[in-house]
This record gives C-alpha cells, structure tokens and sequence, in this order.
C-alpha cells in the first residue's frame, strides 16, 4: 500500500512539472516570437534605461609592479528592464519568473575601458541564463578576469597603499539612451564586495592576503559622466547625447611586509650606531678600520634591499632616501677621520688653530704649574711677616755663633748678612715641609683635572683641538639621525 502512495505522489509531481514545463516554454516562444535582441527594449526611442551594475570579487591572482596592472577574479551582475519581456501571469499558470538564454535577449554593450588585455575589453554574460521577471526586471550574470591597468605610487615604500580601478561603461549608447547608475547611489552596499573565501565552517576569519605581501583594506563605487569637459560627478542638465556613462569599481591594497623590522630596519639601525660610534674612538687607525667595515656592510645589506624594491614611480622611497643619506654621512665619516689623522702627522704640536677651541682645561694644565709656584712664594712671605718660631738648637746655635762684636765693624756687617741669608733658607726649609692649606686646594684641583682630562692627556696641543671637532660633528650627526629616522623608517 505504501509503495502505491509513493509511485502516485510522484507521477502527481511529473505530472505538474511537465506541466510547468510546457506553459513556461509556451511562454517564452510567445515572447521570442517578435522579439528582437539586437535593439534596444524599449517602445519609444526617447526612453532612457536605466542599468545597475554590481561586482563581486573572489580572488585577486596578480599585482604586477613592473607592469603597474592587476589580475582579478570574481562575479559580474547587472539588472535592467525589458519592456519586451512582460507578460500576465495569469494566463500562463501563474508563471512569474522564468530563465531565458543571456544570448537570446538583449543585454548593454559594457566595456572594461582600463583593460590590459585586448581579449578582455568587452564583457558578455552569456555563462549563465538570465532570470526574467513578469514586469520585464531583468537580472543577467556571469564570471569575469579582469586585467586592469593602475598607476602606482611608492613612495611610502613598505608601508604604501595602492589602489586600481575598474572603469565599465556602454560603447555603444550614450547617456540618452543608456545610464548606469543606481538609484540609491554610491552607497556602501553598491560598492564591490569581497569574498576571498568560501568556510561555511568557518566565518570569523575572513581572507584579506592577497598576492603574496598585500591585504585588501577597501572598495569604492563612483558615478561618472565623460563628455568634452572631462569626466563629471553631476549629472549634464543638457545635451546627454554628448556624455557617456561611466561606472569606477575599485579596491584598495596595503603591502604587508611583517619582517621588514628584522631585514631591514635593524641592520640599519645598526650601521647608525656604527657611524656616531667612531667618534668616540680615540685611536684613528681604529677608528678608520670601523668606518670602512660599515661602509662594507650597508653595500652587503643595500644589495639584498635593492633587489626586492619597486619600480621607480612616484616619488623616490623615503628608506631609499635614508639609506643613501646614511651611506653618505658613513662615507664622509671616513674622509673627515683620514684629514685628522693626516693632519695630526704634518703638523706641530703646539699650533694653534685660527679659532679658539681650548677654553678652560688645557689652559688650567698648562699654567698649574707656574700657579702653584707663585702661590708657594707668597706662602712664605706670609710665614716669615708672622715671626717663625724656629727649631731651638738651630736658633740657640745661630745666636751662639752671631755674636756681633763693636770693636770689629766690617765683621759685623758680613755677620749680619749672612745671618739674613741663613733665616730664609730656614723658612724655605721649614714651610716646604708644611704646606699651607690654599697649596692643598690648588694641588687638589690640578689632581682633578688631570683626572678629568686623562683621555686626551696623551694627545698634543694640535690634537686635543681636532678632537674636540670630531665631537661637535657627532652631535650633528646625532641630531640629524633623530630627525630623520622616524620620518623615513617607521
């Protein structure tokens, strides 16, 4: 019994396709009948159709930047209506939509106007049939490969953006007879969609690496009508038979370089460090050496990095511009150390330079000296005011053996200076052995700057001045790597 059921169910379910499928043929023989697909579907010549366009892209294969084009996949739809393709539903088994053959019907001359390739300037959706509605609203499809032209910029090389449009206009009707926008203009849901994967599974990571290095940010819709002026976002209030209608699709990409930090910005950073570490070097020859074994490594590294550049269009790279700023401020690093060195070898010692560079310290150590003499000198007159007391058997002894006797005249007077010459060899003697407290101080401040200056103490007078050149040129330096790395490095 239940056999019988299931065998009845479906020859009911033939039966009414069959049925289905005889009014629908019906219905598109009445309609081909007259039709004429090679005019426009209109009644009268003065109707202006209006025809959406949308685009799905799937994938993008190629971004070529030698050739500044891009090749991309994904799914073409327009919709526009056919006052040919219109029918009562009523009479044909309440049919309201049937599919109907994209090469029997009209379809607009669209055109992909920035094609790279020849073969892929016109567009015909002929892959899949077209879904017709009884009021004539018509929905074609098909797949597409678009290879469209770009022009690039790299100047923010790797951190630049990209973009490339899609231009599709009718090549062969004129704004009067065929228009291609919306009516809900250029809104978001009228932009090209991206759908780079396809995980029903798996929804939340969405595909955005595309090509290798680039991640697809964005896409844009816009409104276009060319005519002799150029291309214009307003609709012309006169005269539409001198504009076409033009559509732009367009996407935008952002190179995605995640090892350029270790590949590139390190080594950098690191021959910077290398150059302002030179001046720091006391020993020339040591110093020269350095400077050639960082020339020697931002070649090796500048090598590998100008293999893997861009095309030069646009402005010049900003880390291209730091890499030859840094190789330059390296290479005059060198020639400055090599003068130096040859300029401490001819010259003598003691010359002085046309400006003054030794302010304080080596003129401090030059005279600490003669200070400390003087001020040994005036210690010992202050010594001698104040009334010495001295040892008691030198004074005993020296009254002893100075006894002046009145009878003898000229022995007195030699006594007498004699004795004066015995007093300040004496006070000499005595106060050398105990020095004053300001002698202290003075000893103790030539001790600190000797300390202070131990560094260029080995060096001469014409020396220590040329040392003190190449620090005011490391703060140049410095203060030009400051400005300029953040600016053309991150």
């Amino acid at each position: 019994m239940e056999l019988r059921i299931k065998i009845y169910v479906l020859l009911c379910l033939a039966i009414a396709n069959g049925c289905a499928t005889v009014a629908n043929r019906k219905l598109e023989e009445a309609l081909m009948k007259t039709y004429n697909r090679k005019h426009r579907p209109v009644k009268k010549d003065s109707t202006t159709m209006q025809i959406q366009i949308y685009l799905l892209i799937g994938h993008i294969e190629k971004v070529d930047e030698e050739e500044q084009t891009m090749l991309l996949h994904g799914l073409l739809w327009t919709s526009w209506t056919d006052e040919y393709l219109k029918w009562d539903p009523s009479k044909y088994n309440n049919t309201r939509r049937i599919a109907i053959e994209s090469w029997k019907i009209w379809q607009p001359a669209l055109s992909l106007y920035n094609s790279a390739r020849g073969n892929s300037w016109y567009l015909h959706m002929g892959g899949l049939p077209a879904s017709v509605n009884n009021d004539g609203k018509v929905w074609a499809s098909g797949s597409f490969s678009f290879y469209v032209t770009c022009l690039f910029d790299f100047t923010n090389y790797p951190y630049d953006e990209q973009e490339c449009p899609i231009v599709i206009a009718d090549w062969v009707y004129d704004l009067s007879k065929v228009n291609l926008s919306d009516p809900s203009g250029n809104a978001s849901l009228n932009k090209p969609a991206i759908k780079l994967s396809y995980d029903p599974l798996d929804n939340t990571n969405m595909k955005r690496h595309v090509a290798g290095c680039w991640e697809v940010k964005d896409t844009w819709r816009r409104q276009c009508y060319w005519g002799p002026t150029g291309c214009r976002d307003e609709s012309p209030d006169s005269q539409p038979e001198w504009f076409w209608s033009l559509i732009e699709f367009g996407i935008r990409i952002k190179r995605k370089v995640p090892y350029f930090g270790l590949t590139v910005i390190v080594p950098t950073m690191t021959t910077c460090f290398l150059t302002l570490m030179v001046f720091w070097i006391d020993t020339m020859s040591l110093a020269i050496a350095t400077t050639v074994m960082n020339v020697l490594l931002q070649g090796l590294y500048s090598w590998e990095f100008i293999k893997n550049l861009p095309p030069g269009s646009g402005g010049v790279p900003k880390i291209v511009s730091f890499y030859g700023m840094n190789l330059s401020l390296t290479g005059m690093t060198f020639m400055l150390h090599v003068v130096i060195a040859y300029l401490v070898y001819i010259l003598p010692e003691d010359l002085e330079l046309p400006f003054q560079l030794l302010t304080g310290d080596y003129q401090d150590d030059e005279y600490n000296q003669q200070d400390h003499q003087k001020q040994r000198q005036y210690d010992n007159i202050i010594a001698m005011d104040q009334n010495p007391t001295f040892p008691s058997t030198t004074t005993t002894t020296a009254s002893a053996e100075l006894q002046l006797n009145p009878a003898n005249g000229g022995e007195n007077i030699a006594l007498t200076d004699n004795l004066s010459l015995l007093l300040i060899r004496i006070s000499d003697a005595t106060y050398s052995h105990a020095p004053s407290q300001s002698g202290n101080e003075t000893t103790n401040n030539a001790n600190v700057k000797m300390t202070k200056n131990s560094d260029t103490a080995g060096f001469g007078h014409i020396a220590q001045q040329l040392y003190i050149i190449r620090r005011l040129i490391f703060f140049l330096f410095l203060i030009i790597y400051i400005i300029s790395i953040p600016i053309c490095l991150f």
